[in-house]
């Protein structure tokens, strides 16, 4: 099983291609794509390659479920042609278990006490558009970075998951460069997660 996340391609299409280069997006499982996905924001400069009607018609191509971000409005899930596009969404993958968020209610709450609130074994949100791996209690907070305005000297940058049985491995790929900058594995055992 191999999953990929993306997250703030905030209508750069320059951004989608470029994964589109990098990876055949027909081996993946599933996609999805953790929020601001059309609108480059307020608090946001024009990314590269802003042109979110043209994106509108590379995402169409794809099987993607979508987390709404604070940037994503009503009108973005009918161009789309998307039903809904959840806040918060628990997804289980073998014996793992995600909630996958956009993260500006990290902005306002404590991101421990929301892990601590949640069952689930990882938690996955962008937002902050700087990649990450963080434990909390015993839990992993991710953040695949964004495809099209990175922060702090981060790259530009998606996250993939691939499941194997009892194993979890993660990739995260600068866009950029193609290279995988960082990664982790985890083993089950016992229902309890062990980092490699």
């Amino acid at each position: 099983m191999k999953i990929l996340v993306v997250s703030d391609t905030h209508g750069s299409v320059k951004a989608w291609e470029d994964i589109e280069k990098l990876f055949d997006l027909k081996q993946f499982t599933s996609i999805f794509h953790l929020g601001d996905v059309l609108y480059h924001g307020p608090r946001n400069p024009l990314p590269d390659g802003y042109d979110p009607k043209s994106l509108v018609e590379k995402l169409k191509n794809y099987r993607i479920d979508y987390i709404r971000g604070n940037c994503d409005a009503d009108i973005d899930l009918k161009v789309l042609s998307v039903q809904e596009m959840p806040k918060v969404t628990m997804e289980y993958f073998g014996d793992f278990s995600f909630l996958l968020v956009h993260g500006e209610i990290f902005e306002e709450n404590d991101i421990k006490q929301f892990v601590n609130d949640t069952s689930a074994q990882f938690i996955i949100h962008g937002h902050t558009h700087i990649p990450k791996i963080e434990e909390i209690d015993g839990k992993f907070v991710l953040n695949p970075g964004s495809t099209s305005l990175p922060k702090n000297g981060t790259s530009r940058s998606v996250m993939t998951i691939e499941i194997d049985e009892n194993t979890l491995l993660t990739k995260f790929y600068n866009l950029d460069t193609g290279e995988v900058y960082m990664e982790r594995t985890w083993t089950l055992s016992d229902s309890k997660l062990i980092t490699e």
